[in-house]
C-alpha cells in the first residue's frame, strides 16, 4: 500500500506538461487509436442502409484445400439463409482428403450448383478466381469453407449494392470458438474493437481497406475489372486496395454476421499474424507503393489517408514501443515502473470503455461473457505489437512473405 501511495503521489506531483512527456507514447499512438473510432461511432450516425432488397443474381463462391470436414456445414448454412443465393460454386484446390468426393455428393443432393476439383494445389487466389469464372451472378460472395453465418447474413451484405458506386461489401466476422482458450477470447475482444467497431468508423469515412476473404461480396464488374485475385498471400487486402484505386466504393455491413474459428494457441496465433503483417507490408509498400507517390497518375488523397493511418498506428507504433520502454528506464530509472503501471491501468480503462461500445454496436456478440477478460486485453495488445514488429523486420530485411508456405511453391517461383 505504501508503494502504491508513493506511486500516486509521484504522478500527482507532475505538471500537465511533464505528464505528457512521461506518457508521450500513449498520447501519440493509443489515445487516437481508441478515440477516433469511439467518437465516430458514438457521436455520428452510420450511413443510411437501403431498405430495398437486391434483385439481381447472387453467386456464392467457395475455394478450399482439404476441407472435407467443413464444407458440408458451410453449404448447409448458406442454403438455409433467409435470402438464399441463386447459385453456390465450390472448387477443391488440390485437396489431399475426400473433399472432391464430398462436394460431388453435395451437388448430387442439389445443394451445390457447380463443382470443380484440381489435382494440383494452386492456392486460394487461383481457386477463387476459377470459382468466380464458373459462376454467373451479378454479385459474387466469397466465403471460407470453415465459416458459418447468421440466417440474414446474405440479405444484409447485399443491401449496400443498391448504390451502383459500391464495388464490394465486407461482412462482420466474429470468433465462434471462444470457449477454447484465453487466447481465443482475447481475439473475440480484438475482433469486436478493431474489426467491428473499427470498420464501422471506417465506413463513415469511406476508409474500408480490407474486405475479408472469409466473407466478402463483390460486384461482378468490379471484381473482373481489376482482374480478380492476384497470386500470393494477403489476397483480400490486395483485391480491396485494387478496387479502391479503381474508384469503387467499399462498404461494411455490420449486421451481416459471419462466424469463424480463430487460433486457440499463442503459437498458432503468432504464425497467423506474422503472415498477415508481412503481407500487409509487401502489398502496401511494394505492390501498391504508388498510393504514397503524389506524382503518380493514380494518386488520390483519399488513398493516402489509410496508408498514413497504417504507417503511424501499425508500423511506427510497433517500432516506437520498445524505444519508449528503453527511454523510460534510461530517463527515470526505477520510477519507470510507476509510469508503465499507470499507463497500463489507463489502457485497461480505455479498453473497457471501447469494448462496451463495440459490444453494443456488434450484433450477436456476447459481450457480457467476455467482459472479465477485457482487463488482460491490453497486455495481449502489447504482445501483438511485438509480433507486428517482428513481421515488419522479417519482411523488410528478408522478404519473408515471398517464401510463405501459405502459397504453393510453384506460385513462389512465378512471383519471384
Amino acid at each position: 500500500m505504501i508503494e502504491l501511495a508513493s506511486a500516486i503521489a509521484y504522478l500527482r506531483a507532475q505538471s500537465f506538461d511533464s505528464l505528457l512527456a512521461l506518457f508521450w507514447f500513449v498520447a501519440i499512438f493509443e489515445l487516437p487509436r481508441y478515440g477516433i473510432p469511439f467518437l465516430l461511432t458514438a457521436l455520428t450516425p452510420g450511413r443510411t442502409r437501403p431498405s430495398a432488397e437486391f434483385e439481381g443474381r447472387v453467386s456464392v463462391i467457395i475455394a478450399g484445400h482439404s476441407e472435407e470436414r467443413a464444407i458440408a456445414a458451410c453449404v448447409h448454412g448458406l442454403v438455409e439463409q433467409s435470402r438464399r443465393p441463386d447459385e453456390i460454386v465450390v472448387v477443391s484446390d488440390g485437396s489431399s482428403d475426400a473433399m472432391r468426393r464430398r462436394i460431388a455428393e453435395l451437388r448430387a443432393e442439389g445443394l451445390i450448383d457447380a463443382v470443380h476439383a484440381t489435382d494440383l494445389r494452386s492456392g486460394k487466389s487461383a481457386g477463387t478466381n476459377m470459382a468466380a469464372r464458373l459462376s454467373s451472378g451479378q454479385i459474387v460472395i466469397n466465403v471460407d469453407c470453415d465459416c458459418s453465418f447468421d440466417r440474414h447474413a446474405i440479405r444484409n451484405v447485399l443491401r449496400p449494392f443498391a448504390d451502383p458506386a459500391v464495388g464490394a461489401v465486407c461482412g462482420n466476422i466474429l470468433p465462434r470458438n471462444t470457449d477454447r482458450s484465453l487466447i481465443a477470447r482475447f481475439q473475440a475482444i480484438e475482433y469486436a474493437i478493431s474489426i467491428s467497431l473499427g470498420k464501422q468508423a471506417g465506413d463513415r469515412l469511406d476508409q474500408i481497406t480490407c474486405v475479408s476473404g472469409a466473407f466478402g461480396a463483390f460486384r461482378r464488374d468490379a471484381y473482373d475489372g481489376v482482374g480478380g485475385l492476384d497470386a500470393g498471400g494477403g489476397e483480400d487486402l490486395d483485391l480491396t486496395l485494387s478496387l479502391r484505386q479503381a474508384g469503387w466504393g467499399i462498404r461494411f455491413a455490420a449486421d451481416a454476421m459471419c462466424y469463424t474459428d480463430v487460433p486457440a494457441t499463442r503459437a498458432a496465433l503468432t504464425g497467423q499474424r506474422l503472415r498477415w503483417e508481412r503481407d500487409a507490408v509487401r502489398l502496401r509498400y511494394r505492390k501498391h507503393a504508388r498510393m504514397l507517390n503524389p506524382f503518380a497518375s493514380s494518386f488520390r488523397v483519399s488513398e493516402l489517408v489509410h496508408e498514413l493511418e497504417f504507417l503511424v498506428f501499425n508500423v511506427v507504433a510497433a517500432a516506437a514501443l520498445p524505444v519508449y520502454v528503453l527511454w523510460l528506464f534510461a530517463m527515470y530509472g526505477a520510477s519507470a515502473w510507476i509510469v508503465m503501471g499507470a499507463a497500463q491501468l489507463g489502457l485497461m480503462a480505455l479498453d473497457l470503455l471501447v469494448f462496451i461500445l463495440a459490444a453494443s454496436r456488434t450484433p450477436k456478440l456476447d459481450g457480457l461473457s467476455l467482459l472479465p477478460d477485457v482487463p488482460g486485453y491490453s497486455l495481449f495488445s502489447i504482445y501483438m505489437r511485438m509480433v507486428r514488429l517482428a513481421a515488419y523486420l522479417q519482411e523488410w530485411i528478408f522478404r519473408s512473405s515471398y517464401a510463405d508456405n501459405y502459397v504453393p511453391e510453384k506460385v513462389h517461383r512465378v512471383r519471384g
